[in-house]
């Protein structure tokens, strides 16, 4: 493979230019006006994804990677609930748990360097040559090197490593001779640090890769979006989709995919059983699509005891193998979890709840519900009519928050407040309390308990009847995997209903209409594919918007469409992306956004898991259906015993 045209490989760790093989970063030889030299792939919460690649001795590409870097630097300005939850040791931690979840969903998932775990040395790129290197000390020559010495950042005046997202360099063997090198923007300075600038003042154009030594991942690179992969198993042309798009890593998959090439030779019973055939081979695959994503979902969350909040079919690329003559490669997709979200954990104590948050203002998007967009921030006056508790144990109080913000709270979504009690700072966790009438702009609320110390138990009853004035607030929504749910029933309405005719919008809109419809006055008693089949039949409206003719681009008749992939098939298919949708009836999974078992998060993914397990034995069956089919199959698994046991196989039944 060769590096795409204007592009060249730099080596991601200097040092190690002569070895047989090497990691190697893709730039570009002339800087992107946004990006610079780098190929960024992501940005993600407290990470950048650059492309990267294998390189043997004859700087031939052997392997397309994705090279994560630790960017601690973005969560510096995160909203202030998230500030308080987050420091160095805790993304280092989130770090190595992500390693681990990576590589538990699929072994090959990540290369081990070392850097996952140890730091490795500040990196930067020199962009007049187009070289990588580590910066030194100026006086001594030394490599920098990330200072994780407590004690020498307390004794200099400095935040520490553990407890603050600030970070600073040094060389460890000039011990207090070595300047501290802020790595982070807004690091705080004194006459013992020294600027970067001054540091690598020999390198006039050199450009940050990794200036705070972030902790590294590598990745084998999935080659193509999520979204475009589904339209292309629903017959859009390759061309079409790509637009502006580099086809990095797809190699001579990408040559297959041009024009109708997929259409030829990427599916398994094609020429034989044209349109119709494509239609039902279509849904097998894009279920086969949604059930990897679930599956890596699961994983991730099981690992990172945390959920995702922001899944987008971005969350998500694809990767295929090779085609061979006459195979279908399009069955050779798996689709793979290459951004592991956001969420950050928010600790409450004395709650029962897990509460996430995610780190910045989330902007809006049709895959995220409402709730999900962040915290709501704001300001307004504060007064504590009552304060129970006695020394020593838990402290509950009450009070009134006045404020112009618009605020929407469910019963379990938690107000933070900060007062400032005797000089001292107090932070206070409360639910809103709805047992008395409020006027417009005010909010009863209860605190949870409470373990304060004894100035600040006492400092809070001293101020009750006291109002306080322009004071900070946050109202903090429990949030969790019932969140993840309605962003995969938005990407499963993308995969399997949006066509040429439907857009996004439109077929959720429909969706969501019909998940209402089947929840008014619902026998429970009936199965629910059962009550959507009957409102299919009252109005066939229904079967023109959410009919599967929209799997394709093949022109067939809804109720020809229908017919290919049998209703009973169909109707199983919509109760699935029905329940996904939390608290929007007695089917749903989650009753609402927070409604995870503590510990066993990634539970609420199970029973849909299983039913999709059920959907893809069914579609299978509806591809290889005949006789013939069956027995060669049957044949073929039969020999493969034999070559295990030594033993003839059994000739497949008659009948098959």
């Amino acid at each position: 493979m060769n590096l795409p045209d204007g592009h060249v490989a730099v080596t991601a760790f200097p040092g190690t230019e002569t070895g047989p093989l090497r990691i190697a970063l893709v730039v570009r030889r002339q800087a992107d006006p946004v990006s610079g030299h780098l190929v960024v792939l992501r940005d993600l919460a407290d990470a950048r994804v650059l492309l990267a690649c294998v390189l043997d001795a004859h700087n031939q590409v052997h392997q397309w990677l994705e090279f994560w870097i630790q960017h601690p630097e973005r969560l510096t300005g995160s909203l202030l609930a998230c500030r308080r939850a987050l420091s160095n040791a805790v993304l280092d931690d989130r770090w190595r748990q992500l390693g681990s979840a990576l590589e538990a969903l699929d072994g090959g998932a990540i290369l081990r360097t070392g850097w996952e775990d140890v730091p490795p040395l500040p990196l930067f790129l020199d962009a007049a040559t187009l070289e990588t290197f580590h910066p030194v000390e100026p006086s001594s020559g030394r490599g920098l090197e990330l200072c994780r010495d407590e004690a020498v950042l307390a004794s200099n005046g400095l935040p520490g490593y553990s407890a603050s997202l600030h970070r600073y360099l040094w060389v460890p063997s000039l011990k207090d001779k070595s300047p501290l090198v802020p790595a982070t923007a807004g690091a705080p300075e004194n006459d013992r640090t020294m600027p970067l600038e001054k540091v690598i003042g020999d390198h006039a154009s050199w450009a940050p890769i990794n200036a705070a030594a972030g902790l590294v991942l590598v990745r084998p690179h999935a080659p193509m979006e999520f979204d475009v992969f589904a339209d292309l198993l629903g017959g859009a042309a390759w061309e079409t989709l790509m637009g502006g798009r580099e086809a990095v890593g797809l190699g001579p998959v990408a040559e297959a995919l041009q024009g109708q090439a997929a259409a030829s030779c990427g599916r398994l019973f094609l020429g034989r059983l044209g349109r119709e055939g494509r239609l039902v081979e279509s849904l097998h695959l894009k279920l086969r699509l949604l059930t990897d994503a679930f599956d890596a979902i699961r994983a991730v969350v099981r690992q990172h005891h945390r959920p995702l909040l922001n899944v987008t079919p971005t969350s998500f690329r694809v990767d295929l193998g090779a085609p061979g003559s006459g195979l279908p490669f399009l069955w050779t997709a798996k689709a793979t979890l290459v951004d592991p979200g956001d969420a950050v954990v928010f600790p409450v104590e004395d709650t029962d709840a897990e509460y996430f948050v995610l780190p910045y203002e989330a902007a809006m998007s049709i895959y995220r519900p409402e709730p999900a967009g962040g915290v709501v921030q704001g300001r307004g006056s504060v007064m504590i009519w009552e304060v129970l508790g006695e020394p020593g144990g838990p402290t509950v109080a009450r009070g009134t928050l006045v404020t112009q913000e618009r605020i929407r709270m469910a019963s379990r979504d938690l107000i933070w407040l900060r007062l400032n009690l005797a000089g001292r700072w107090v932070d206070l966790y409360a639910r809103e309390d709805t047992s008395s009438a409020l006027a417009s702009g005010e909010w009863r609320f209860c605190t949870i308990p409470h373990h304060f110390d004894e100035p600040s138990a006492v400092a809070l009853k001293k101020a009750m009847g006291v109002r306080f004035a322009e004071m900070e607030f946050e109202v903090i929504p429990l949030l969790s995997t019932p969140c993840d749910l309605y962003s995969m029933a938005v990407l499963a309405v993308r995969t399997l209903l949006v066509d040429a005719e439907m857009s996004l919008p439109m077929v959720l809109d429909a969706t969501l209409s019909l998940a209402r419809q089947v929840a008014i006055g619902a026998d429970t008693e009936r199965p629910l594919a059962q009550r959507i089949e009957a409102l299919f039949e009252q109005d066939t409206r229904w079967l023109d918007r959410m009919g599967p003719h929209h799997l394709g681009r093949e022109g067939l008749a809804p109720q020809e469409a229908l017919g290919l992939v049998t209703p009973a098939v169909w109707y199983e298919v919509l109760a699935l992306i029905v329940r996904l949708f939390p608290g929007i009836g007695p089917d749903s999974e989650c009753k609402d956004w927070g409604d995870a078992p503590p510990g066993g998060l990634h539970k609420v993914f199970d029973r849909t898991l299983r039913d999709l397990e059920g959907l893809l034995v069914q579609t299978r069956s509806l591809i290889v259906l005949d006789r013939y089919s069956n027995q060669e199959i049957r044949g073929i698994v039969g020999g493969f015993l034999k070559g295990l046991t030594g033993e003839e196989a059994a000739s497949p039944p008659r009948g098959g």
